[in-house]
């Protein structure tokens, strides 16, 4: 075994020298018209006989204790209790996950950069692409299950605290049929979806035909209060968003015995258009004061195919898979009134993913696993502002190579090791980067007693500069240039981060299972720690990313998911998730240790489902609360922004056998985002209190599948 596995080493080592007319009155009367035809169904129902399928599935549960790994698992039942539209509404409620930037991205442990890995299909995306982006667009029915991993190994690395595996709905041989209508209102505004799948085949070949059109529209509103040495501004924004989401996701399967084969194409088409007026007041300059109105159009459109392919060999299994996608993306926006430009970029990215793996037991003790991955990303992008154009050239190359072994040392001792190996290197705007570092990672899980499991890990990471963070080209403030309003660049010099990651986690496993009782300690030392600073460069303030210093994060995870018959209440379920995070930067630059930027109190979401079968019903809430965030670098910057609850519901009826009712609700107190920054410099303060409003969101969806 030793003699294989430094085979396997030197090999890693070796490796790394459009638009519709009246969407709403569609959507709604669809959904009339299905309404209609349940009710008639339910009412003339008529006794037949239908093929019974018996399936054996183990439950989340059994699959959490099981794991060699700290893994939850999110099952299609659980995805269809959050009641979202997308999938990046899916990952915002996911347990220890918070959303940031608007709904797009996730953080985790209170680490606000990059914290949270997010892989489609075990597929990890290049760093400065946006597929993930893309994804998070898809309607949450093209999910099959969502795998949560904390803790670092071989397979997934160490650069993310967190790593979510999104698992995507395959290709089944049985003719089915599956709709989707549903019309809504956030706050002033009208969404609306509309989802059509069909299923079929025959023996080994099996095919899906999903189509999804949604019109996610949406008021903004937000105000900011600006105040600095000689001056007391205001201004205030309002407007609306009108976005369409819409994919053509065909998938085609075919199986011989164990060994399969699967083609997914997508095509994803995007819309956009958004309009605001912001108003601003009190300058003591009257040519700062008055109107100005933005208006942006633009529109992404993706096409992809990804090919996956599995072989038995004896015991040993082959799995291989490669993608290809194209992107383009144009942008128009243009301002009027106090500041009149015309902003047009255009943006075009080509991105491939090739991965092969080999899993191969070993006497019967060992489970050895292989892989190599190669992704390349390209990207060119030009910027025509107010007549003055450039171009911007940028490329991503990952080479992965990784090597684990699952040993069974007893019984109830499992001890994972392995080695991975990445070689990056970046290339954006005539700035060049290439690192690699190879990186161990040892865990252990351990059942002391019965219901008892401990796991613990250990492992290094490397996390390298996206290319937008080492491109020195500008993003110019719309206003007056101060801290508070600063252009934005990247740091040609930003080096990349190196960590090394400890967690420490005891479970209780409850009888039948009822459940599970969770506590994990981590800890997480980062070398050149990056964070974003807005300092002054000759006239010009301006916002770059830097390499801090040594940070060090560490903090407690308490989850719990109990399901409660046992207690005399039948057919409900609790979850709860808290993390309480804290961290630390020995600053190098200031000389000080102090805290990181934007590090919450807390966060926590508690969630319960259950069903009344007598009212052939069931429903869910969920309550996330994320506590109050704070900045504080002493001599520069303070900042916090105010803790937030959001509140979500459904009520989900069931019609009849083919056709349910849902009735859901997200962030239903309205709860807005409220922030207040403050900068020093040289004698001089800037003061910004901003709110960012928040809507309440409610759906109407007719389900059905026959």
């Amino acid at each position: 075994m030793q003699s294989s596995f430094a085979v396997l080493v030197y090999f890693v080592k070796s490796l790394l020298s459009g638009r519709f007319a009246n969407r709403a009155q569609a959507i709604f009367t669809l959904l009339m018209a299905g309404l209609s035809v349940g009710f008639s169904a339910w009412a003339e129902d008529q006794p037949s006989l239908k093929e019974i399928t018996v399936t054996g599935q183990v439950s989340d549960v059994a699959e959490r204790r099981d794991a060699t790994s700290q893994k939850i698992v999110l099952d299609r039942q659980e995805i269809e209790k959050m009641s979202v539209m997308t999938i990046g509404e899916a990952l915002g409620k996911l347990p220890g996950v918070e959303l940031t930037g608007g709904g797009m991205g996730q953080r985790a442990r209170g680490m606000s950069r990059d914290s949270v890995q997010v892989l489609i299909d075990g597929e990890r995306s290049a760093g400065g692409g946006s597929m993930i982006g893309v994804v998070g667009r898809l309607p949450s029915g093209n999910l099959e299950r969502i795998e949560i991993v904390r803790g670092s190994s071989a397979e997934y690395g160490g650069a993310a605290s967190v790593t979510v595996n999104l698992v995507m709905k395959k290709a089944l041989p049985k003719s089915s049929t599956e709709f989707r209508a549903g019309i809504g209102k956030r706050g002033s505004e009208t969404s609306s979806q509309l989802a059509l799948t069909k299923n079929g085949g025959e023996g080994g070949f099996a095919w899906s035909l999903p189509i999804g059109l949604m019109w996610n529209n949406s008021p903004v509103s937000s105000s900011a209060d600006k105040q600095d040495n000689t001056s007391h501004t205001f201004e205030s924004t309002q407007g609306t968003s009108k976005m369409g989401h819409h994919t053509f996701t065909p998938r085609m399967s075919w199986k011989d015995g164990n060994d399969s084969l699967s083609i997914s194409p997508m095509y994803f088409f995007n819309p956009l258009d958004s309009s605001s007026e912001s108003t601003l007041s009190g300058s003591a300059v009257p040519t700062e004061n008055g109107v100005r109105v933005n208006t942006v159009n633009s529109l992404v459109r993706m096409t992809r195919l990804r090919v996956e392919g599995e072989k038995h060999l004896g015991e040993s299994k082959l799995t291989g898979r490669a993608s290809a996608s194209n992107r383009k993306n144009t942008t128009d926006t243009v301002r009027t009134g106090l500041t009149n430009s015309i902003d047009h970029t255009e943006s075009r990215e080509n991105e491939s993913n090739f991965a092969l793996r080999l899993d191969k037991p070993l006497g019967g003790e060992h489970l050895v696993a292989v892989s190599v991955e190669q992704i390349n990303l390209r990207r060119t992008q030009g910027q025509d502002f107010s007549g003055s154009f450039a171009s911007y050239d940028a490329q991503e190359r990952q080479s992965i190579a990784w090597v684990q072994d699952d040993w069974m040392v007893q019984p109830k001792t499992t001890l994972t090791y392995g080695l991975r190996g990445e070689s990056i290197a970046l290339d954006s705007s005539g700035v060049s980067q290439q690192r690699g570092r190879l990186m161990p990672s040892l865990a252990v899980r351990w059942e002391p007693m019965d219901k008892w499991v401990v796991r613990s890990s250990l492992g290094s990471g490397l996390k390298m500069p996206k290319l937008d963070e080492i491109s020195n080209a500008a993003t110019l403030s719309v206003g007056t240039n101060t801290p508070l309003e600063a252009d934005k660049r990247g740091n040609p010099n930003l080096l990349p981060e190196r960590s090394l990651n400890f967690e420490a986690v005891l479970e209780r496993y409850l009888d039948a299972e009822a459940g599970v009782l969770g506590a994990n300690l981590y800890v997480r030392s980062t070398q050149d720690f990056t964070e974003r600073r807005v300092q002054q460069e000759g006239l010009r303030w301006v916002d770059r990313p830097y390499n801090e210093g040594k940070a060090l994060h560490w903090g407690v995870e308490l989850d719990g998911k109990v399901r409660t018959d046992s207690f005399g209440w039948k057919g409900a379920t609790v979850k709860t998730h808290l993390t309480l995070p804290h961290a630390k930067v020995k600053d190098e630059r200031l000389g000080i240790t102090r805290m990181a930027r934007d590090t919450p109190k807390y966060v926590l979401s508690a969630g319960l489902d259950g069903s009344l079968p007598m009212l052939q019903s069931s429903y869910g809430m969920t309550l996330q609360l994320s506590g109050r965030s704070e900045t504080e670098i002493p001599g520069e910057q303070y900042s916090n922004t105010k803790a937030r609850t959001t509140l979500d519901a459904f009520w989900l009826y069931k019609l009849n056998a083919q056709y349910k009712l849902r009735f859901s609700g997200q962030n239903l107190l309205a709860t807005d985002t409220v922030r207040d920054t403050q900068y020093m410099s040289g004698g001089n303060t800037w003061q910004l209190h901003t709110v960012e409003g928040g809507y309440r969101s409610l759906m109407a969806t007719l389900e059905g599948r026959w």
